[in-house]
């Protein structure tokens, strides 16, 4: 009776052939309950930062894979961790002017990137392919559009090309590169404030816009070492551009206990970041009196109209994941992250009204981040599918406060067809010295500190959106250069409510996420 294996990788493809009727089969779930850091640090993919917990509700770090044993009498329960991959460079912020030039040239270069990629990853392919157990490629694209319902206002566009390689080798050693890159442009205010009408009467935030583009890019290497019962993993990754530099230096270890149906794991990050900003040299000790910075074309240059700031990340993931019966898997834990350092929009302005104050936003030095998740996988071979359900609640030092709700449905429509099906709403409450614009305007700050960011506002978001991929394994016994091959094309909604006219970017509703994802085992 042959047995086949359906996996998700840590870049959210899948992998494996179809449950088909009458075979045993392994059904492997991915499942996740990191959290991305703030605006500077570890940004997730193009659009997968959506809005909340401060920064990026929707991003997830460090994957395990649970694999739900054949359906068989007399064979138990088996767990399964796999590769711990560093993400790639984003930041949702965008009220910032850049250096570089219009959007239709970094779109041009990163689809050189992206072709440069796929020769890279070919040619280390044939190179490795003789000395490595397995060797594993993937490349993939993603666009993602968040318009503006306001005339003029471009809104955002990020167009993401990644690359991913990784070796196995028998004797247990593994060593994995990537290269991601972030084409961003649009047009979105550089002042928070409030935009009256012909009368003086305030109707909404301000709408004047800033054409901007930019161009990010981030580097990673791994090295891991897996035994059958235990894991230790080690990645560095440099991510850059014009205005931000990131170090980030991540240990993962995973130890199986109980015959592997209990899998204990623990990670940990340290983020060695820089950020341009204004040098503010006259303005010390006078928050109201602090000018936003202008543009990068002299960051981390040693000009004196700039200054670099540091910012200091630690990130700490402990996890459980138990496999209770051949069909049920659960997975618990938390995420810690203190941050310490320069958390503001450098470039971003808050209206505060009196006297035509307009000064640079400002935010605590210190933050601390917590949340805990719950989630569980359930197998149905009968339907050739499965749910994932999950659970998650955020707080921190700012006070805000997260409630997460996420529900995933697969399904194989025909043997090498899998369908998906995923939907989560997020609701946060407001930082305690967030205002909207009209207060901010009317009555000033609410103590020291003053932001115009969306993601530090009281607000709900809705992601909806569907996957269908392509898998396909040899049948047992054949043997090809290509072991696995797995296509994917996603495309998600995500819709944003908040609390009025007032809040910031309230112009931009919704926002599109398109992805087109191949990856293969050889």
């Amino acid at each position: 009776m042959r047995t086949r294996m359906a996996h998700m990788t840590a870049r959210g493809g899948l992998r494996g052939a179809g449950l088909g009727p009458g075979d045993s089969s392994d059904l492997v779930v991915t499942i996740d309950g990191g959290f991305s850091a703030p605006r500077p640090a570890e940004r997730g993919e193009a659009g997968a930062a959506a809005p909340g917990e401060g920064r990026g509700a929707a991003v997830d770090r460090g994957p395990l894979s649970l694999t739900l044993s054949p359906l068989t009498r007399g064979e138990g329960k088996h767990l399964q961790l796999i590769g711990r991959q560093p993400q790639s460079a984003r930041s949702s912020r965008g009220d910032e002017s850049s250096a570089l030039g219009p959007g239709a040239s970094g779109l041009r270069l990163g689809l050189a990137l992206l072709q440069l990629g796929v020769i890279g990853m070919v040619v280390i392919l044939f190179v490795g392919r003789g000395h490595a157990a397995e060797v594993e490629a993937s490349q993939r694209g993603t666009l993602f559009l968040e318009p503006s319902n306001i005339k003029g206002n471009a809104g955002i566009t990020v167009f993401h090309p990644q690359t991913d390689v990784s070796a196995t080798f028998a004797s247990g050693f593994g060593i994995a590169a990537g290269y991601a890159v972030d084409v961003v442009s649009g047009a979105t205010p550089r002042v928070f404030g409030v935009r009256n009408d012909s009368t003086g009467r305030p109707v909404d935030a301000i709408s004047g816009a800033t054409k901007f583009s930019d161009v990010r890019q981030q580097a990673h290497g791994a090295l891991s070492y897996s035994r059958p019962l235990a894991d230790i993993a080690a990645s560095y990754s440099y991510g850059w551009e014009n205005d931000y530099r990131s170090h980030a230096v991540t240990v993962t270890t995973r130890t199986d206990v109980l015959d592997h149906n209990l899998s204990i794991n623990l990670s940990y990050t340290h983020n060695f970041d820089s950020v341009c900003d204004a040098s503010n040299t006259d303005s010390v000790g006078i928050p109201l009196a602090r000018q936003a910075l202008a543009n990068s074309k002299n960051c981390f240059k040693g000009t004196p109209d700039v200054a670099t700031r540091s910012l200091n990340i630690d990130a700490i993931e402990p996890s459980l994941t138990w496999a209770v019966t051949p069909r049920l898997a659960l997975q618990g834990g938390g995420t810690a992250l203190i941050l310490d350092g320069f958390q503001s929009n450098p470039y971003r302005q808050v209206d505060l009204g009196r006297a035509g104050a307009r000064p640079q936003e400002t935010l605590p030095q210190f933050r601390q981040r917590y949340a805990l998740f719950l989630r569980s996988a359930y197998a149905i071979p009968a339907a050739r599918a499965s749910i994932q359900a999950t659970g998650r609640v955020y707080r921190d030092s700012w006070g805000v406060r997260a409630a997460t709700a996420e529900l995933l449905l697969q399904s194989y429509m025909t043997r090498f067809l899998l369908w998906s099906l995923r939907g989560r709403a997020t609701a946060q409450s407001g930082a305690v010295f967030y205002e909207d614009a009209q207060t901010y305007f009317l009555h000033g700050p609410n103590g020291k500190y003053w932001t115009g960011d969306r993601e530090l506002s009281p607000m709900q978001n809705l992601l909806t959106g569907t996957k269908l991929t392509y898998l396909h394994i040899p049948e047992s016994g054949e043997h090809h250069f290509i072991s696995e091959l797995d296509a994917s094309l996603k495309f998600e909604l995500l819709f944003y409510r908040l609390e009025s006219v007032f809040a910031p970017n309230a112009d931009r509703k919704y926002a599109g996420i398109l992805q087109l994802a191949v990856s293969a085992r050889f």
